[in-house]
């Protein structure tokens, strides 16, 4: 365990250093911050003046930073984490301020929107593709119910693509690491033609995963990737651009290795030792069978510079197809899961962003959404020893769901020009109807086809105060609420999915301020916040005795209180110090235990509950270093980086005894990267760089789960390192 007064000492000492605003571009004297813009609001704004706690990375920081999927802005995002999903590689669990959710089944939505190019993404099923097209990534933090709608109780994420360039290009960039990695990178750019330009990126990747396979079949982790994208920008006219994307993305390879981290109860068939180190070897008791993701899409983007406004027409179909073979037994034949997904899903949003004279901007949209999924599931409970001959040895079951929503929403920002517009007035509110509906048959527990449908529908407004004293330091105060759907326990095996959960609500209390200072040399956003969590959709485990008994309840609720800091400072030419800190202290107000057979089933047992994933502290420290270096035509532009995060303790499961309890420990990592750019080859540019991620060789959770008679875990990627080899052209 870290040393608690020595951790406190130094996050007081980074504090009062310079800290990281999102995201950094010197202007041309080295000496200041340059503007960064964001659509956080569904219109392009200065992120200074944007009155949310947001942070944005840029391409450039993204590449810096060697972020290829979600899962690696980890650690760089205080009060933000994300880890593998228990059953699949492709999928993240990603928690905001404390709130998420850590079950993927396909009745049930997550609490984190994700957004690619406007486009809602529905499940958390191949969250980590490929995002090497990216012009920026955009973090929400706090419930965004008015303008993103369902599912935002704890925040959203914003992934906007890179539109095709007016000037034709071509760029080929190589890597290469240890553990066999490499990957190959290639982008095409065909210039504007008779007002059609038009890009396309191609992705290919390998490793060889980082626990050893002594057995049958591949090492664990060991992935293939692929992934492309074409995309078209038409000007059809001087008011109106279309913009069409299609995007794939394959991921094949066997799922991460869950090693044995510790015995509950000694049994003579649990034959491996366990361990809370990380180890560099294990194996299933079977050959190891791959897994595979697929994902598509296409997105099509009207836009209209009307009379009344900018008007957007957003359409998106997107289709996966997933199978996962997973084995929890830690290296002994327990229990293992087999999981098929297919899911697609259309979405249709149209909005209108406009102002009325001086002093109003509104935004306005109609919204409609559906889905389908199918899953299959089999689960195994392989040890007689462990469970007795009358407990069912398999578990199948096919789930076919589908969801509905529709939704109306306005924002209006009022600007007085008796104030000398210096105060800003904003007015939303969304309204959302859900539709659901399941089929389930079970193979044992339940015999036959059980079915059942609901609605939930719900009304979110929204008020901010922002108030700007000078040029350089605003202040703003907001309340805002969101929900999200209720839906089925699909995944129980005993009592089917009836009745289903209810929606869950959230009403957040915000402070916060957006600064720079010394001629923009320093920026400092922060946020204080405080949010009423209730009808609180929560898994519990209902039979200690195996992981698939487990259901999903309205627990009660839940008060979270906590803050966030982002500054960045230009310290001397060139050179610029980075630092985020999120502090979360979340509490059950009211937890009611669901559990069967628990002696406290039915009670509130909020005392000894804690909210999961919801660390007290983590924090991100970078230092950035550009320098010009040589003269006339040999030049070139050197880059360092260097980045420490750190991620405080966390449960994994709200409900912590001897049993089930689990969490996860504390951990800090390190980054670095130096690269040489902007080198000419001819007509062409050079890159090469050098990096490192995890140098300090952490051996860190990411994942953890209880299965009654032991826990298990997989562990975060050690020590990494290789260089890139980039020419543009």
């Amino acid at each position: 365990m870290t040393n608690i007064p020595a951790r406190r000492s130094l996050i007081a000492a980074a504090i009062c250093g310079a800290l990281s605003a999102p995201a950094l571009v010197h202007a041309d004297d080295g000496l200041a911050l340059e503007e960064v813009l964001v659509t956080a609001e569904k219109r392009e704004s200065s992120l200074q003046e944007t009155p949310i706690s947001l942070l944005a990375f840029s391409s450039e920081r993204l590449e810096r930073f060697g972020i290829g999927d979600l899962g690696d802005l980890a650690g760089l995002a205080p009060n933000v984490t994300m880890s593998p999903f228990p059953n699949s590689r492709s999928s993240m669990v990603v928690f905001m301020r404390g709130v998420g959710n850590n079950d993927s089944q396909t009745t049930q939505d997550p609490a984190i929107g994700v957004y690619v190019d406007g486009v809602y993404i529905a499940r958390s099923v191949g969250l980590t593709g490929d995002v090497a097209d990216l012009e920026r990534i955009e973090i929400l933090r706090g419930p965004q119910g008015t303008l993103y709608g369902r599912n935002t109780t704890g925040g959203a994420i914003n992934m906007i693509t890179a539109k095709p360039s007016d000037e034709f290009g071509v760029s080929q960039k190589l890597s290469f690491g240890n553990r066999d990695f490499w990957q190959s990178l290639t982008k095409l750019e065909t210039g504007k033609h008779q007002g059609v330009a038009a890009k396309v990126t191609y992705m290919e990747s390998s490793h060889e995963g980082w626990v050893k396979n002594t057995g049958a079949g591949d090492n664990f982790g060991e992935e293939k990737k692929k992934a492309g994208r074409v995309a078209l920008r038409w000007d059809a006219s001087d008011s109106v651009t279309v913009d069409y994307a299609y995007d794939f993305s394959e991921i094949d390879g066997p799922q991460h290795f869950y090693q044995k981290t510790r015995t509950l109860i000694p049994l003579p068939s649990l034959t491996v030792t366990a361990s809370e180190e990380r180890q560099e070897s294990g194996t299933w008791w079977k050959p190891v069978e791959p897994s595979s993701t697929e994902i598509s899409g296409h997105t099509l983007i009207v836009t209209w510079d009307s009379p009344l406004g900018e008007f957007k027409s957003i359409t998106g179909y997107r289709e996966l197809e997933e199978t996962t073979h997973q084995d929890y037994g830690g290296g002994d034949q327990f229990f293992e899961a087999n999981v098929e997904v297919e899911q697609d899903q259309f979405s249709q949003e149209f909005q209108l962003v406009g102002d009325i004279g001086t002093s109003v901007r509104y935004v306005a949209g109609l919204y409609y959404f559906e889905e389908e999924s199918y899953e299959s599931e089999v689960d195994f409970s392989l040890n007689p020893m462990v469970f007795p001959p009358t407990y069912p040895q398999s578990e199948g079951r096919q789930i076919d769901s589908d969801a509905k929503a529709y939704a109306v929403y306005g924002q209006a920002t009022w600007t007085p020009e008796a104030l000398e517009s210096k105060l800003d007035v904003t007015l939303g509110a969304r309204y959302t109807v859900d539709k659901r509906s399941a089929r389930k048959n079970s193979i044992y527990f339940v015999g036959g086809e059980q079915s059942g449908s609901d609605d939930w529908s719900n009304f979110n407004p929204s008020i901010t105060v922002d108030y700007n004293w000078t040029d350089e330091l605003s202040t703003y105060a907001k309340v805002v609420t969101a929900y999200k759907a209720g839906g089925f326990n699909t995944r129980s095996t005993e009592a089917g999915f009836q009745p289903p959960f209810d929606e869950e609500e959230m009403t957040s209390y915000e402070l916060g301020l957006k600064s720079s200072w010394l001629n923009n040399r320093v920026s400092v956003n922060a946020a204080v916040f405080r949010a009423d969590y209730t009808d609180m959709q929560t898994q519990q485990i209902t039979d200690n005795s195996t992981i698939f008994l487990t259901d999903v309840y309205n627990v009660g609720e839940a008060q979270i209180d906590g803050f966030e800091i982002d500054m960045m400072a230009v310290l001397l030419r060139g050179l610029t110090l980075q630092l985020s800190y999120g502090y979360t202290d979340a509490d059950f107000v009211e937890y009611i235990d669901q559990r069967g057979g628990s002696p406290t089933f039915g009670q509130d047992i909020s005392a000894g509950a804690k909210m999961p994933y919801a660390p007290e502290n983590n924090y991100s420290v970078g230092l950035d270093y550009q320098r010009g270096i040589g003269s006339g035509a040999n030049t070139a532009l050197l880059t360092a980086s260097l980045d420490y995060s750190w991620t405080d303790e966390r449960y994994g499961t709200a409900v912590n005894d001897d049993i089930e309890g689990f969490f996860l420990d504390d951990y800090g990592i390190v980054n670095a990267r130096l690269a040489l750019s902007e080198m000419s080859v001819g007509d062409g540019e050079l890159e090469v760089a050098f990096w490192g991620r995890n140098l300090n060789d952490e051996d860190y959770k990411v994942h953890s789960i209880s299965l009654g008679v032991y826990h298990a875990a997989v562990f975060g990627e050690p020590k990494s390192f290789g260089f890139d080899v980039k020419l543009s052209f």
